[in-house]
């Protein structure tokens, strides 16, 4: 029964007790009219009325396994005109967990700088009207990224996406401090009519704003930071880990593949690094390795992190070695990649802890690791 049938109701009984008035002493009546003001407050607050989600698009989209999802568009704009900055009309559907259908207009750009040009499918940053959302029960946080597949061979692509992907995962279970990603399966639809249907694996990334929120800073873009400013232990968390996976594509500097998030009762910031599609793990085709460090495979490593103190060093990496077992289960347990890709990364995870083994106490940081020299051995 809706709400306005019960108000309807009230009336007509407030009506009948006024006929009836002379009749009824003042107690009983006062009793009469607070039930029925609970009644309705109660109709008002019942689980029925509720909101969708007081959470998040993203917290509804974020569930266990892979969310499927569709993306009607013109896809032949979306390929091929990249290099604009004006968003294009799309719908987006899905189904959430229970197993309702979501239906959203939203627009769509290429996004990206080195995977914009060289991806024969674009990563694409998708934004969702705030009213559409709002009237829909959802936070303002409005953008999300959708990391595509890239290349056109299928496994080749799927790959690289499941292997970013998981490298993200790792990243959360060292710290909450981290972007969380859904692992997707889209069907692509040309809106033109132009094209057949596409369906590819990728994975949705938070909204940047959700991130700080959640962490309960806001965001930053100031560059150059002093390294007082930088939150010690978690750069050091973050370049170990950068280490740990072969990625230089970032500058903590120039603030370049990382989200600074400010804490203004702290006065520092958190790095939170993002896009891994240089990494040792993914070791994507496309990847190229830094000349200007003396790299010559994309698995080469080099340490890029701050000097900290030896023991806040060795700290940092007591959580690596806690958290050694789960990040292991990440990617043996993930059964959508081959036996072959899960045993090349998890050899990969062994040469770093290998290192780490080897450490001396005196040591704040990792030396160059060159994957030819480990492959001679």
């Amino acid at each position: 029964m809706s709400i306005w049938n019960d108000v309807r109701y009230f009336i007509n009984y407030s009506h009948l007790c006024m006929v009836i008035y002379g009749s009824i002493r003042k107690p009983v009546m006062l009793r009469f009219f607070f039930l029925c003001a609970v009644w309705i407050i109660s109709g008002c607050t019942s689980p029925t009325m509720a909101s969708p989600t007081a959470g998040s698009l993203f917290d509804m989209l974020n569930q266990e396994g892979v969310l499927d999802i569709s993306i009607e568009t013109d896809l032949t704009v979306l390929i091929n005109d990249r290099r604009r900055d004006t968003y294009q009309p799309g719908v987006l559907s899905f189904k959430s967990k229970d197993g309702q259908s979501w239906r959203f207009n939203v627009e769509l750009i290429p996004r990206g700088k080195f995977r914009r040009r060289i991806c024969d499918f674009p990563p694409v940053k998708i934004k969702f009207p705030k009213k559409e959302l709002s009237g829909k029960g959802f936070s303002k946080h409005n953008h999300l990224k959708l990391n595509t597949h890239c290349l056109d061979d299928k496994d080749v692509g799927n790959f690289n996406v499941f292997k970013e992907y998981l490298v993200y995962k790792m990243y959360n279970a060292l710290t909450d401090n981290s972007f969380r990603v859904q692992l997707t399966r889209i069907t692509y639809i040309d809106a033109a009519r132009q094209l057949p249907k596409l369906k590819r694996y990728g994975f949705l990334m938070e909204d940047d704003e959700e991130l700080a929120e959640r962490m309960g800073g806001v965001l930053t873009d100031s560059m150059n930071l002093d390294v007082d400013k930088i939150a010690a232990r978690e750069a050091v968390l973050m370049s170990c880990f950068e280490y740990m996976i072969g990625n230089e594509d970032w500058d903590i500097t120039m603030i370049r593949n990382i989200e600074m998030v400010n804490f203004d009762h702290q006065r520092q910031s958190i790095p939170v690094p993002y896009d891994f599609d240089f990494s040792g793990v993914v070791n994507a085709s496309y990847a190229i390795p830094l000349s200007s460090l003396g790299q010559q495979h994309i698995k080469d490593r080099d340490y890029l992190g701050m000097e900290v103190s030896p023991e806040l060093f060795h700290a940092v990496l007591q959580i690596f070695i806690t958290r050694k077992d789960t990040i292991y289960a990440l990617v043996r347990d993930f059964k959508r990649l081959p036996q072959a890709e899960r045993d090349d990364i998890l050899q990969y995870l062994d040469t770093f802890y290998e290192q780490l083994a080897a450490l001396r106490p005196d040591q704040h940081n990792f030396p160059p690791w060159r994957y030819a020299a480990y492959r001679s051995r």
